[in-house]
């Protein structure tokens, strides 16, 4: 009897997320249809494919210095991999996350399986993970604030316009404020983790009450997160090497798309550029479709046209991104790293299934 049920659990998951790949690629369907298409199609035409060698170069660096970031935090921790290893993982562990956001096989479950076949304790891979996960969103608030700073500053804005870009400025600010300040008071760090793993289990409750995780699972994931960030603030000198990594990691990827504008010979300004990045992880984050299919794409094309860049442009060069950062890792996975991958997701779905039988 549980086996049937753990049976059906895992259709339903399996239906789930191929109906939001349906709602990402119907997504995808609609900004083609709302663009030229003649003047998509004379766009793509003019590419020059010389110009596409360079986002594929920067994908290669960005992956290169994320993992880079991985193994200087694992060092810190008293683990060593070689960076050949934490290169594989990242990839792998990455692409996986792209095509599965639910169901158990994520990113996440996919790096705790490969570090724990390399002999790194299941603690400290939490861990690794926990506390690179938060250096890596805290850097991406801060690129995200100076977008909107830029902006502000440097560009003529519509009072809506302004305001709304001002608000940006406002907020992320806050949020960065927020964040140093949980560094120095851990009792106020505390207090917010439990606060966000009880709203998230309330929201997640009134959602999507079937895939709503328990509430004792979500408090061992802050007092997991808790046991990371004091890692990371005892250890703040170690920690240098891994933010200057993770930074130049960030600042690869946008470049990735600001290379892609060059590329349809529509090249815009950085601060644009991060903005439109920043608005488009952002909302491929919070959705429920891998990869942020369509979600990503629609919202950046969005951000982009109205600060005044041409639809076609905007639609073509974000494509490229899609396609640099996103389809070719996918591809380097399969081909070069499929060994590893199918080890993954065996190891990750043969240990899903007595934890799906016990709940």
């Amino acid at each position: 009897m549980p086996g049937r049920r753990a049976e059906a659990g895992g259709r339903r998951r399996r239906l789930f997320i191929l109906a939001t790949m349906g709602v990402g690629l119907g997504l995808l369907v609609l900004l083609v249809l709302l663009s030229d298409g003649r003047e998509l199609l004379r766009t793509a035409a003019n590419i020059e494919p010389a110009l596409l060698a360079l986002p594929v170069a920067l994908t290669v660096l960005s992956y290169a210095a994320m993992s880079r970031s991985y193994q200087g935090i694992a060092e810190a921790a008293g683990c060593r991999l070689g960076f050949g290893e934490w290169l594989r993982i990242t990839f792998v562990s990455n692409t996986v996350n792209y095509l599965v956001t639910s169901g158990g096989l994520s990113g996440f479950a996919v790096r705790m399986y490969l570090l724990s076949q390399r002999g790194i304790p299941s603690g400290r891979a939490v861990l690794i993970s926990l506390v690179q996960t938060f250096l890596t969103n805290f850097t991406l608030l801060f690129f995200i604030a100076i977008g909107f700073a830029t902006l502000v500053l440097r560009h003529h804005l519509e009072p809506a316009a302004l305001g709304a870009a001002s608000t940006g400025v406002a907020v992320f600010a806050g949020l960065l404020a927020y964040g140093i300040l949980l560094v120095y008071h851990r009792r106020l760090r505390r207090r917010t983790l439990l606060f966000l793993a009880d709203a998230a289990h309330r929201v997640l409750r009134r959602l999507v009450p079937r895939w709503t995780p328990r509430r004792v699972g979500l408090w061992r994931f802050q007092h997991n997160l808790n046991e990371g960030l004091e890692f990371l603030f005892s250890r703040k000198d170690r920690m240098l090497g891994p933010a200057a990594w993770i930074t130049l990691d960030w600042a690869l990827t946008i470049t990735i798309l600001w290379s892609a504008f060059r590329s349809v010979h529509y090249p815009i300004a950085p601060g644009l550029v991060v903005i439109g990045f920043g608005v488009g992880i952002l909302f491929s984050l919070v959705s429920l479709v891998p990869g942020g299919l369509g979600v990503m794409e629609g919202s950046m094309t969005a951000v982009f046209v109205s600060l005044s860049v041409p639809l076609e442009p905007a639609v073509v060069a974000v494509l490229i991104f899609r396609l640099a950062y996103y389809v070719i890792p996918l591809l380097v996975s399969v081909v070069l790293f499929h060994g590893v991958m199918l080890q993954a997701a065996r190891g990750v779905a043969s240990s899903a299934r007595p934890i799906s039988s016990r709940v």
